[in-house]
């Protein structure tokens, strides 16, 4: 039970004391924090139902209300509200049951729900840019959101590894390389084990085969070719392209383990390439596919809003299967492996009517079952000029340059003094790597998804202000309160924090409000909400820290206050956890 249950529960006897109706009992965190900690409206409602004044029904549970020492004012304003300020005893003597728990008071709900969530969607071969950053660490944070939550949740990279960039990759290593035992069909030993290429070589092929292809039909036609041979099982292509997936994966894992990104499930658009084949074969054959100017669609009808939808197109005039047709395909796999109850796509917004349309077939193909899929949409990174981030020279950012850009904004901030002061030069190397990938996560993080924002990389690892870093030097300076006082950070049940100070007060009624910030983000998938929290927490900890003294106190107080901190630190830690942050040792 978190606080709120604990309070709504005294109500609801107060309210069967004066013989009412207990369901009608509204609890909630007051509007107006600097005359009460929470508020009941029920008597309103409940007074138009029994033909009574509200201020009269309201002022006899209140009556109630104040007999029981759990309360230190309760008071009555307006026509009729319910005004409860908790006693010291209410807020200290509950903090061990509720506070020390694995979820922070937070009740999870029931049942479970299962759930598959869509994130990264990297493309093989092709360096992670900028505007990967956010489907990254945001479907990181909604899923580790949803586990805190109860859920069961399975993440999906779903690589981009199939279709024509694979074969415009093969066509221009094949220019490279022709005698590469790969293309030659009559080849029957082993295929090497060692890749003819490396990611680097991988990341400058495409871009570059890409731009031949517009140019040149020969080697378009080329590249198409390979593509189908690839597709129809050839051995040698299947093999190269293999090595395509263990190179880029490869890679990828490393940049992943630095912003400690985990996937579940490594699958690509290949995976399904097999069931596809067999769906457009059951939608031709029962006329659900239909023919229109040489490609093969999907009619769809009436959107949700009453506008129609565009049809989906399942493959194009020139036989290419669109990202729609392996999106249905791997809708089938999900819900036939995993009878999901939820499928998430965190995938840029500008893809909406892509998704409204894929859901739209699914549900009309009936492959959804019980499963609801859901696009969660995000807004881009820009620049200073609200244009999407580059570099100084107009370039593509890549995720491993602003990655870099962090962590040296980081280190520049220790070597110039304004963290990190008594740290050696190789604490500093190290621990700037993880305040600096912590403020690039939480810069992303802190704002709504929905919305595009500004990225200022020069109040990126400021310890002022709404920034990581900000937060890290709040749990930074709570783990050194604890040690420098000889206190460790494990709970018990005698620690008893004290709440005679406002600043501890404060601090203790934040604590207690977590249910109610993890409820919003988990309903909404919104990890802004979390970023929120915990931003304020650490304000109201630096405040604490501030006005509460602990060194020159007497060993009652001392110890409360220690017992302050443990707590602050454990749920700090719970949504740092979800936002994917980590704490330094130092800084």
């Amino acid at each position: 039970m978190n606080l709120q249950h604990l309070v709504k529960s005294k109500v609801g006897a107060a309210y069967a004391a004066c013989g009412l109706n207990t369901e009608k009992t509204l609890v909630k965190t007051s509007d107006r924090p600097d005359i009460s900690d929470y508020q009941s409206n029920g008597a309103l409602g409940l007074a138009k139902e029994l033909k009574t004044n509200p201020r009269i029904l309201a002022e006899q549970i209140a009556t109630q209300l104040r007999q029981d020492d759990f309360f230190d004012t309760v008071t009555v304003d307006g026509p009729g509200f319910i005004n409860m300020r908790l006693s010291t005893r209410a807020l200290t003597e509950n903090a061990f049951n509720i506070l020390a728990t694995d979820t922070g008071g937070y009740e999870r709900p029931t049942p479970v729900k299962k759930i598959v969530i869509d994130y990264g969607g990297p493309n093989i071969a092709k360096a992670l840019h900028v505007g990967h950053l956010r489907p990254h660490v945001i479907g990181e944070a909604i899923k580790r959101l949803c586990r805190f939550a109860g859920d069961e949740v399975i993440g999906d990279i779903h690589l981009g590894d199939w279709g024509l960039p694979m074969g415009l990759l093969m066509a221009e290593i094949q220019e490279r390389q022709p005698d590469l035992p790969y293309f030659n069909t009559a080849f029957s030993g082993s295929y090497p084990d060692i890749p003819p290429f490396t990611a680097k070589d991988l990341e400058v092929m495409y871009p570059l085969a890409s731009q031949k292809s517009k140019q040149d039909a020969a080697y378009l036609a080329r590249a198409k070719e390979l593509t189908r041979r690839l597709q129809a099982g050839d051995k040698g292509l299947k093999a190269l392209w293999q090595q395509f997936i263990g190179v880029s994966v490869t890679e990828l894992k490393k940049l992943y383990h630095e912003l400690d990104i985990q996937f579940d499930l490594w699958r690509g658009e290949s995976h399904v390439n097999d069931r596809l084949k067999a769906l457009i074969e059951r939608l031709k054959a029962d006329g659900t596919l239909i023919l229109d100017d040489g490609a093969q669609i999907i009619p769809l009808g009436k959107a949700k809003g009453g506008n129609d939808l565009p049809p989906l197109i399942m493959i194009k005039s020139d036989g290419a299967v669109m990202y729609g047709a392996t999106d249905l395909a791997t809708i089938e796999e999900r819900v036939t492996e995993f009878n999901p109850d939820e499928i998430l796509y965190v995938v840029d917004a500008r893809q909406g009517l892509h998704f409204e349309q894929v859901f739209s077939a699914a549900d009309k193909l009936g492959l959804l079952h019980k499963a609801k899929p859901t696009h969660l949409g995000f807004g881009t990174i820009n620049g200073r000029d609200n244009k999407p981030f580059k570099t100084r020279d107009g370039g593509v950012m890549t995720l491993r340059m602003l990655i870099d850009i962090a962590n040296k904004a980081a280190l520049d901030k220790m070597n110039a003094g304004e963290m990190g002061r008594d740290l050696s030069e190789s604490e500093k190397e190290n621990i700037s790597k993880i305040v600096g990938t912590s403020a690039l996560k939480f810069a992303d993080l802190m704002n709504e998804r929905t919305k595009n924002y500004i990225f200022d990389p020069d109040k990126l690892t400021s310890v002022e202000g709404k920034t990581g870093p900000y937060l890290l030097y709040a749990m930074v300076r709570m783990k050194s309160l604890l040690e420098k006082n000889g206190a460790t950070d494990v709970l018990s049940s005698d620690d008893i924090p004290t709440a005679c100070a406002p600043a501890e007060r404060a601090l203790l009624l934040r604590l207690y409000a977590l249910p109610d910030s993890v409820q919003t983000a988990y309903d909404n998938k919104t990890p802004h909400v979390i970023c929120d929290y915990l931003f304020k927490l650490a304000q109201d900890f630096n405040l604490f820290y501030h006005d509460c003294p602990i060194k020159d106190t007497d060993p009652t107080t001392k110890h409360g206050r220690l017992a302050l901190t443990k707590y602050t630190l454990h749920i700090a830690r719970l949504m740092a956890h979800i936002l994917g942050l980590h704490i330094p040792p130092k800084m």
